[in-house]
């Protein structure tokens, strides 16, 4: 389990809030080694080949995120979090995305690939702003 915290003096474990953090646990954990075990690295992936759901895994995230006091681990949990917005619906075959070199660099002898591309790369980073956003307010609700 990632959250692990003592519980205060005067605090009385609220049994629903347990189950629910376990579970959210148990989707970041699962998430963490489809992405370990798939080489998934900075591709750009269809929504369908994650293990659950993209909405359960970023509420998972939101919830061991202001669960967890240590500063190291939660950022770890934001950055493995943010990995979420490379999932796209809808999106087909998994778009490789590795460095080239300049020289390398020519034209793309398929305009509709490249535009899919671009609109994939654009799509990606409006998602992981607003996973920064939803991430950011976890972490002010956080009992840190």
């Amino acid at each position: 389990m990632l959250y692990e915290r003592p519980l205060r003096a005067n605090e009385m474990p609220d049994r629903a809030h347990a189950i629910a953090l376990a579970a959210a646990n148990d989707a970041v954990s699962e998430y963490v080694r489809f992405v370990r075990d798939n080489d998934v690295r900075n591709d750009l992936i269809d929504e369908i080949e994650l293990p659950l759901p993209k909405p359960i895994l970023v509420e998972a995230f939101t919830r061991v995120i202001a669960a967890e006091c240590r500063p190291d681990i939660r950022a770890l949990l934001v950055k493995a979090g943010l990995t979420l917005s490379q999932y796209h619906v809808g999106l087909g075959e998994r778009i490789k995305v590795r460095p080239i070199y300049a020289d390398a660099r020519r034209q793309p002898s398929n305009s509709s690939l490249a535009r899919k591309c671009a609109c994939s790369f654009l799509l990606t980073a409006t998602e992981r702003m607003r996973l920064t956003e939803i991430y950011q307010e976890a972490l002010k609700r956080g009992r840190h």
